[in-house]
């Protein structure tokens, strides 16, 4: 017999012996699906937290990645039990149904501190939602046809300049007054939402946050209208209003809606009156402090440490303690 006949059987014989000590595996149905683990199962039917309606269910870490809210939060009963919000920050808010709070980083840096182009800060707006139950506490709108709308902060019209300031002098991208609109020479403001309905004059949020000693009608700060959204859900409207990220030295701050002779002056027309109670306040507090903590390490990192001093030792030549003499 000749060499490649032999190999041919060779190979053959190895093979059938292959196939005699070979565990035969578990043959599926053709178009019967395999059947998985029980735990995989259980993985499978369990819904994740972040997908449920609840925002208490949604907000509850449950073993998976999920997206955390950045906002302080404040609310009556009502919208506690509409949302499934936790309980413990009903705390006594008077005039709306819920408040938020939030700081958000820009898309965008401050750059050139120093001297130097290259050193860049972070840019933060401080924001407070407003959400209104107009069922209760209606507002003077005055844009009946405009349901919502928005500053444009981080879209690219931001960069771009007109060649006549006087074309746009509230910034590119900004809407056009609502119709009848009385705007003082003063009045800079971006976004007009809000009117007296007799006298057509701009009604805006004004607040005692930057005065300890303020009483319930004095004014220290005025609160730019950022957006709104009409009724977004049933009767809740919400108003995003401009914060400012300075440290509050009020307890419990009042802000209002009014038509005023001046940034902050004498109110012409009274609408609107909110009371932040002092918890959601300090909460806010603390939210400001830790971020300006934040911001004054960027600035000290600008510059030398004073002379004479060497700022704080590295870490490998801290003496360790542990060998130190006792006495």
């Amino acid at each position: 017999m000749s060499k490649p006949i032999l190999l041919v059987h060779g190979l053959i014989a190895a093979a059938v012996t292959l196939c005699a000590f070979r565990v035969p595996a578990q043959e599926v149905p053709q178009g019967q699906v395999q059947p998985q683990r029980p735990d995989a199962l259980q993985r499978l039917s369990t819904p994740r937290n972040s997908a449920s309606q609840r925002y208490e269910i949604n907000q509850t870490f449950g073993g998976q990645a999920y997206a955390k809210d950045n906002n302080i939060w404040v609310y009556e009963k009502d919208f506690a039990d509409l949302f499934g919000m936790p309980v413990k920050h009903i705390e006594g808010l008077q005039g709306a149904a819920a408040a938020a709070f939030r700081i958000e980083v820009a898309p965008y840096k401050e750059c050139g501190f120093g001297g130097r182009d290259e050193a860049c800060a972070e840019i933060r707006y401080c924001y407070l939602d407003l959400y209104f139950d107009e069922s209760k506490t209606p507002l003077p709108w005055a844009t009946p046809e405009t349901r919502h709308d928005f500053v444009p902060r981080t879209i690219s019209t931001w960069w771009l300049r007109p060649l006549d300031e006087k074309e746009k002098p509230r910034g590119m991208g900004v809407p056009d007054d609502p119709p009848g609109i009385k705007r003082q020479v003063w009045d800079i403001a971006p976004l007009i939402a809000f009117a007296d309905p007799n006298s057509r004059q701009p009604a805006r949020f004004t607040s005692n946050q930057d005065y300890d000693k303020a009483g319930p009608e004095d004014r220290s700060t005025g609160m730019p209208i950022n957006g709104y959204a009409r009724q977004f859900y049933r009767t809740l409207s919400l108003v995003s209003l401009s914060m400012t990220c300075s440290v509050v030295k009020h307890g419990a701050v009042n802000v209002s809606l009014d038509a005023r002779d001046g940034p902050l002056g004498p109110a012409l027309a009274r609408f609107n009156r909110i009371t932040l109670p002092e918890g959601f306040v300090q909460r806010i507090k603390d939210m400001l402090a830790e971020d300006k903590r934040r911001r004054s390490e960027f600035y000290r990192s600008l510059f030398a440490p004073p002379l004479g001093t060497q700022g704080p030792a590295p870490a490998a030549s801290r003496p360790d303690p542990s060998n130190q003499p006792k006495h």
